[in-house]
């Protein structure tokens, strides 16, 4: 994951710049799949984990991004 500045690199605020959103993205019923055939449940359970991704917003100037 890359690294979330510590304010907007829009604008450079630092007060209104939050964290909005965490979601878990990448599961994929392929991936769990093709893990539990590589690895058996090992490779079940590492196929059904996703990328954590945090969404940061200003109230300033409206930039938003994904992290």
């Amino acid at each position: 994951m890359s690294k979330v500045p510590d304010k907007c690199p829009m604008c450079g605020e630092k007060a209104q710049w939050k964290l909005v959103d965490t979601t878990n993205k990448g599961f994929s019923v392929g991936k769990v799949a093709a893990g539990a055939v590589l690895l058996g449940p090992l490779g079940l359970v590492g196929g059904a984990l996703g990328k954590k991704k945090q969404c940061y917003y200003c109230g300033k100037c409206g930039f938003n991004h994904e992290y």
